[in-house]
């Protein structure tokens, strides 16, 4: 009885990665149909064009923590609210504790990376500065 439970689940779970499976080879060809296009206009407005020399892009794996510029607001409104400098991995505990993120190590590490570019792209635009700390730490502050 509980071999036949075991069997008809695998079977569903292999139907079910089957189809995905079709499903990501018609995308694939459906994109490699494109990319015949492209080149052939390419190959229109400049027949010696090297197509060879096009590196292709890589695709972000962004996470879908945040939605666009709500990783900002909340560095800003973390550092805004901050008593006073915070350091990296201060303004990372803070953001992931106002999102309701996971105190998970890989969790804060994925986003302590967004975070450093977001505080990054601040200070260039002198909205935030950074400075050191007392032990050698950086930290941060709104400027």
């Amino acid at each position: 009885m509980a071999e036949s439970q075991v069997l008809s689940g695998l079977v569903a779970k292999r139907g079910e990665l089957a189809g995905e499976v079709e499903h990501c080879r018609r995308e694939l060809h459906r994109l490699a149909d494109e990319l015949g296009h492209l080149d052939a206009t390419i190959r229109l407005f400049d027949p010696a064009f090297d197509l060879g020399g096009i590196r292709p892009r890589r695709r972000r794996r962004g996470h879908h923590w945040f939605g666009p510029g709500q990783c900002q607001r909340l560095v800003l409104e973390v550092l805004r609210d901050a008593v006073g400098p915070l350091s990296d991995p201060g303004v990372t505990a803070a953001v992931a504790a106002r999102k309701g993120l996971q105190d998970r190590p890989e969790v804060l590490v994925a986003l302590q990376k967004t975070i450093l570019a977001v505080l990054r792209r601040l200070a260039g635009k002198g909205v935030a500065n950074a400075l050191g700390l007392a032990d050698g730490v950086r930290g941060w502050e709104r400027a």
